[in-house]
């Protein structure tokens, strides 16, 4: 490239961490057209949700073995087809629940999660191999900022589509913008000085690193801090918009829940400066507190729908500080040697989180109503503070 090219293609045409922002804004607002329409279309699919929180568990399952393929799949084809492959499977993921079926709802919903394992592996080694430790205080709430136009309108912009203009629209929408993903990454590929050069090391075997991982307290840790908050979000994706569906309310609400909720992600760099002045360790504590007793709320004011909206939504403002600071104790704890192959295992929080949980609901909504979701995810959040205790203070 020409030394006088402008400042902003520089910026987003060399390595560092406002190019890795920009994958993970496409990529999510790929992802987030779905995320209020899937558990929609499950719904009235299966006309329950304790069914659906079935689909979700055994949708959980599938992901979680696909994390620990994916290492597998880039011995064999390399990290930037991987790459390329999860955002195709993306695509064929979107054709299939535009389908509106049951079977084409499954296959989706499966396709989906290999893709966001594909996706978000790759890249989190892309970013391993281009950012210093001492700048995860800054990228990742950067990277969070960036894609907080794109859970804030996607959500909203895929039920209102699907409503709207056609019931396959939102899928259309989604596959567009993963084919756009392709083009982008293709261009840092072939550009001078690519922001996602090739690997230079093979990527480590995942299983034969959980035994090390495992045995490490601050990686432990460091897992369990994402893993809590990212079950947070997997029931406020999932289950206040069927809650809010049973009460008689219009899919539209929930999905502007969704968008409201991720709209606090605008204000993560705030938690970056906060992080910088007093350390992570005490807002981390402090989020779970005010996370759980928000869901705790919501439980309590069961019989006034807007008022659980209200609740569940402050509470996502707590839960953003999380997704600012939340990765950091294992950034930071993780042996710079140790990196490469400790990424699939600590990535395995987002599979858990959607397994685990999806689970346990299963079984309460056996027994009763949606309300005890927003107890059993309280309760857990003011758990989860006491865990966060054992941070370092220097953390």
């Amino acid at each position: 490239m020409s030394e006088t090219e402008p400042l902003w293609l520089k910026a987003v045409s060399r390595p560092g961490a406002v190019v890795f922002a920009i994958m993970f804004t496409l990529e999510s607002f790929a992802r987030a057209l779905l995320v209020a329409l899937i558990p929609l279309q499950a719904y009235a699919l299966l006309q329950e949700a304790r069914s659906v929180s079935i689909l979700y568990t055994l949708v959980g399952i599938t992901g979680l073995g696909s994390s620990f393929a994916i290492p597998y799949l880039i011995r064999r084809v390399r990290r930037r087809w991987v790459y390329t492959i999860g955002l195709v499977a993306l695509m064929a993921a979107a054709a299939a629940l535009a389908t509106h079926t049951l079977p084409g709802q499954i296959a989706g919903m499966l396709l989906r999660a290999f893709a966001v394992a594909a996706v978000n592996i790759a890249l989190s080694l892309y970013v391993l191999d281009h950012i210093k430790r001492k700048d995860l205080v800054w990228s990742e709430p950067l990277k969070l900022m960036f894609s907080a136009g794109s859970w804030t309108l996607g959500p909203g912009l895929g039920v209102w589509l699907y409503e709207n203009v056609s019931f396959w629209a939102a899928e259309a929408v989604c596959a567009g913008t993963a084919a756009l993903l392709i083009g982008y990454f293709w261009y840092l590929r072939l550009s001078e000085n690519p922001a996602v050069a090739a690997a230079t090391r093979p990527p480590p075997n995942p299983v034969a690193s959980i035994r090390r991982f495992v045995a490490q307290p601050r990686l432990r840790l460091g897992w369990f801090i994402p893993f809590a908050r990212s079950t947070w979000w997997a029931m406020f994706f999932v289950y206040p918009t069927l809650y809010l569906v049973q009460s008689g309310k219009d899919p539209m609400v929930g999905a502007l829940l969704v968008s409201a909720g991720n709209a606090m992600l605008i204000v993560t760099p705030l938690f970056g400066r906060l992080a910088r002045r007093t350390g992570i360790r005490r807002p981390i504590i402090c989020a779970f507190a005010a996370l759980g007793c928000c869901t705790l709320a919501a439980a309590a004011l069961y019989d006034y729908p807007y008022l659980v909206a209200a609740a569940l939504l402050v509470g996502s403002l707590p839960c953003v500080s999380l997704d600012a600071l939340g990765n950091i104790p294992f950034l930071r704890s993780v042996r710079p040697w140790e990196r490469p192959q400790m990424t699939t295992v600590f990535r395995s929080y987002i599979d858990l989180s959607d397994l685990l949980p999806a689970a346990l609901y299963s079984v309460l909504l056996s027994f009763f109503d949606i309300r005890a979701v927003f107890v059993a995810s309280g309760l857990f959040m003011i758990a989860a503070s006491q865990v966060a205790r054992r941070l370092p203070n220097r953390f």
